[in-house]
């Protein structure tokens, strides 16, 4: 699973609840928990805003949000940049 999916992946299990801890994602991702963790920060780093849950043992979005990788025009970008 390359880089991009394996966040579309982690995105969809936080969405349902069921990533679990860092460990058993690391499982459900086939990756090391190093993956698990250095995934995460990198989403949190884009604005994600991830937290662990003890309650539920496992992450959670601390507010609604939408992954989307795209490729914009120089204008486009120059407006997203502003909002």
């Amino acid at each position: 699973m390359n880089f991009l999916s394996r966040i579309e992946r982690i995105d969809e299990l936080i969405r349902s609840g069921a990533t679990g801890n860092a460990a058993a994602l690391a499982s459900r991702l086939n990756v090391s928990k190093r993956t698990v963790f250095n995934d995460l920060k990198w989403m949190r780093e884009k604005g994600a805003p991830i937290f662990y849950s003890t309650h539920y043992n496992g992450y959670r979005y601390g507010k609604e949000v939408v992954f989307v990788v795209a490729f914009v025009s120089p204008d486009i970008r120059n407006v997203m940049e502003y909002m």
